[in-house]
């Protein structure tokens, strides 16, 4: 073999390296594309979410499942399904009441819950309208519900708070009240189902008598009814309900009191006395500040 001349080995040198760059080039193009597959695989929705437009609830908080129809599509997003689909979005309206909610508070709650916007694919009604089926217990339906289970005249000298109740026969189970005032616990049913439990402070029977199947009944003196559960200076909780909201602040009896006795309470931001009803030991329910 003959030698090269300084020129062809400069020509060889410039081939190896711009073949060199070459397989580079091809490389690098490579990775990009499988990095590009890699991404385009991350960021497949997990699942689609069709609001409807119209739904109606029965329970006090909407959730994902009541406003939509969410469809897996992926492996990942059928496992994610049972807890998409128990998402809380928001509280209920009041019977006979009305809530909308936007496109646009889905995804906040999506977000919220630590869903990202790739991950699902949200789509349907732009708005979707709510309403709360069922209605509002009054009081003088409990009145009448109390009164027929005691078979005895029944007086709220307490007002609960708003009780929701959903459409269908509703009744009331009770103990027999140990005096005329007492505080019941009270389980309501709506078709014989329980739907819930709570204690109202009653008056029973009339001109402070009272008899339930032909057999009196007497004050336990170690009953809370029959003791002062507030005496005359002592300091005293005091609570309102204002629908569902309890407020609850401290005040001075200035009298004794009996469960369910109406006296009067100083507090530090009115002159005037405030009017309330006893409702447990050092404890005075008010209507209104």
């Amino acid at each position: 073999m003959g030698r090269l001349a300084i020129s062809d080995w400069r020509l060889v040198c410039r081939r190896c390296r711009s073949e060199v760059k070459g397989m580079r080039w091809k490389g690098a193009t490579v990775m990009v594309a499988l990095m590009t597959i890699t991404m385009a695989v991350g960021q497949q929705p997990k699942v689609r979410i069709v609001l409807r437009d119209k739904v109606a609830v029965a329970n006090p908080i909407v959730r994902l499942g009541d406003i939509a129809e969410v469809i897996a599509l992926s492996d990942e997003g059928e496992k994610l399904l049972p807890t998409l689909l128990d998402l809380p979005i928001a509280p209920s309206p009041l019977p006979r009441y009305q809530r909308v909610l936007t496109t646009g508070e889905v995804a906040t709650k999506l977000a919220q819950a630590g869903w990202r916007n790739s991950e699902f694919i949200l789509d349907g009604a732009k708005r979707v309208v709510i309403t709360r089926t069922g209605r509002t217990l009054t009081a003088s339906e409990l009145e009448s519900l109390l009164q027929k289970a005691l078979n005895t005249p029944v007086k709220l000298l307490l007002t609960p708070p708003p009780i929701i109740i959903p459409d269908g026969e509703v009744s009331v189970q009770t103990e027999l009240p140990p005096s005329p005032r007492s505080l019941l616990s009270v389980t309501l049913l709506v078709n014989g189902q329980p739907v819930a439990n709570f204690k109202v402070l009653v008056q029973v029977g009339s001109n402070e008598r009272f008899t339930v199947g032909n057999q009196p009944q007497i004050a336990n003196h170690q009953s809370p009814v029959a003791a002062f559960l507030v005496r005359r200076r002592q300091t005293v909780r005091l609570i309102a309900r204002v629908g569902k909201v309890v407020v609850e602040a401290q005040g001075t009896a200035l009298q004794d009191g009996k469960l369910g006795d109406e006296i009067l309470v100083a507090v530090a931001w009115s002159k005037t006395p405030l009017k309330g009803i006893v409702s447990g030991e050092r404890e005075v329910t008010i209507s209104a500040w």
